[in-house]
């Protein structure tokens, strides 16, 4: 009960509680009085778990799963199962929210732990990351990322041959399973050649080389970019120049992160390294921007509450900097990071904030990127028109710019938006033309989102056999990287359903389930919601409860509406 009442985002009625736990017993709420009554004897606090509804306040006791949350508890003490040995008889209702619990608390473990052992590695300690890389590694032997980054930390620490077995044994795992290695595993452990020296000092070869890597990027040479900037990283450490390394380990950070397909893994290590340069340079501004660019990646992977972490301590230091083209950014990422969380109205203020900043100084590219994830938000808070004028400005944007990289994305949710307007030529033409784009660049979330929507538009056709090719291959498109962007594989996951629920009911419950599994690893409570509307359409309404409370923060009128239509 303790555990129920501490980790629900509202407070909690005694009714639910009765209902969830006691059920069965004579009188429930005699039980639940019982129960609360025994918590205050064994707290020693008299004056706790009063009224109805129930809640805890953070300053009254001491949580380990709420230091979990803060970031604050200490590493050896992370990593263990929410109420191990607990099992609760005949709760089905509470079962529901236990699983759902336990795979919130796993995954944020697993998270600090990611979080700490790039900190140490950042800081030179290498072999004092290898304890919380480890454990994260083991953890989950199919999470990819935790098993590049503990190869990472194995190679810097000179353990080579051990990084070696390891890389065969994570290989062999994956195989295993079905899952093709991605190439950055390999790459953890492969030694870069030794660079001759140049018969010039290492702060002008840097300097020099920084500005080829940019220019190989800007011209679309990737490949030549990032290996140049990998040398100018070394030559730039060499120079003892704290500024000019932390600039070039940004630079070469960002270009896995956004130009490199599958190597956000190593990005975060490169930029941790660059936030811990441009710290002891004095560097406010660039460890603010460092810091959005780590928060983008942990976002994008699914861990809100560092990218949270991190865009908070970025927030200040742009003010301090008096630098709004980052402030701008910032608020771009947190209007994300809230949308991502389902909680679109707080996104669609940040966002529009931000586009509106961008705009005032000058930031073409931030103000088109704000304003297409701000049509999504609009879209699902079902504002359609609103969206539609936001995506429209994106797009506007993004063709002055010549920006094709981003175009597919608002282009396909103005499909959708004209899809819901009943313009459905227009809505198709452009669905058809973001994934035209989307294949050109090879990018596998714009290919998945694109093709999501032509699968939804098919389905609208009454084509259920061309619905389901789409939206299969929507799927194996978006989830072809380890490092893709979790919020639209499943995204993608819930049109899947949508259509199953019309073409394939029999395949409901096993779709739900996977969502479901999804959405509690990458703390997406929309879709954990509607995982739990569909598993309950396939006949296990256990978890409607949950998916209530979820939907509290969720600002989206659909969900609401068929949360409504159950009836438990």
């Amino acid at each position: 009960m303790l555990a129920r009442v501490a980790l629900s985002e509202r407070p909690v009625g005694r009714v639910e509680l009765s209902e969830e736990l006691f059920d069965a017993a004579d009188d429930p709420l005699g039980a639940v009085r019982w129960c609360l009554a025994d918590l205050r004897r064994c707290l020693d606090r008299p004056e706790l778990f009063r009224g109805d509804p129930l809640v805890v306040p953070r300053e009254a006791i001491w949580l380990d799963v709420w230091a979990l949350w803060d970031g604050v508890l200490p590493v050896p003490e992370i990593g263990g199962v929410l109420l191990a040995g607990v099992e609760p008889r005949n709760c089905p209702r509470f079962d529901a929210w236990l699983i759902v619990a336990r795979g919130e608390c796993a995954a944020r473990g697993a998270a600090e732990l990611r979080q700490a052992a790039l900190r140490l590695l950042a800081a030179g300690d290498a072999r004092a990351a290898a304890e919380p890389a480890g454990r994260a590694a083991g953890l989950d032997p199919l999470d990819e990322d935790a098993q590049e980054l503990f190869l990472h930390v194995l190679v810097a620490a000179g353990e080579l041959s051990t990084a070696a077995a390891r890389l065969a044994l994570c290989e062999a795992t994956l195989v295993r399973e079905g899952i093709r290695p991605s190439p950055a595993l390999r790459a953890a452990v492969t030694l870069p050649a030794p660079l001759p020296r140049i018969g010039v000092r290492a702060g002008r070869v840097a300097a020099a080389l920084l500005r080829a890597g940019r220019a190989a990027l800007d011209a679309g040479s990737v490949d030549a970019g990032v290996e140049t900037l990998r040398r100018a990283a070394e030559e730039a450490e060499r120079s003892g120049d704290l500024e000019l390394q932390a600039d070039v380990l940004r630079t070469l950070g960002s270009a896995l992160v956004h130009a490199v397909r599958g190597f956000d893994g190593e990005g975060a290590v490169v930029l941790h390294r660059a936030m811990a340069a441009a710290r002891r340079a004095g560097l406010p501004a660039l460890v603010g921007d460092v810091l959005r660019e780590l928060a983008f990646v942990d976002l994008q992977a699914g861990r809100h509450a560092l990218a949270e972490r991190a865009l908070t301590e970025a927030a200040g230091l742009a003010e301090q900097a008096a630098d709004r083209a980052l402030s701008a950014g910032i608020l771009g990422a947190r209007g994300m990071n809230r949308a991502d969380q389902g909680r679109h109205a707080d996104a669609a203020g940040l966002l529009a904030a931000s586009a509106e900043l961008a705009g005032a100084v000058g930031s073409t590219r931030q103000a088109a990127w704000s304003h297409g994830v701000l049509g999504r938000s609009l879209l699902l808070a079902g504002r359609t028109g609103e969206a539609r004028a936001a995506v429209e400005r994106s797009i506007a944007a993004c063709d002055r710019e010549r920006w094709n990289a981003f175009r597919p994305w608002p282009q396909a949710l103005r499909a959708e938006c004209l899809a819901g307007e009943g313009n459905i030529d227009a809505a198709q033409q452009d669905a058809e033309e973001a994934f035209a784009l989307a294949c050109e660049l090879g990018d596998p979330c714009w290919e998945g989102m694109a093709a999501r929507t032509l699968a939804l538009s098919a389905l609208r056709d009454g084509d259920t056999d061309a619905a389901q090719a789409w939206i299969l291959d929507a799927r194996r498109r978006c989830d072809r990287v380890p490092d893709r962007y979790v919020w639209v594989s499943s995204y993608v996951g819930l049109a899947q359903l949508e259509i199953a629920a019309r073409c394939r009911p029999d395949l409901v419950g096993t779709l739900a389930t996977r969502l479901r599994a999804d959405a509690i690893r990458y703390d997406l409570p929309e879709f954990l919601a509607w995982a739990l509307v569909y598993q309950a359409q396939a006949g296990d309404s256990s978890g409607v409860g949950v998916a209530r409370s979820l939907a509290w923060n969720v600002t989206n009128p659909a969900l609401h509406d068929r949360l409504a239509a159950i009836a438990v």
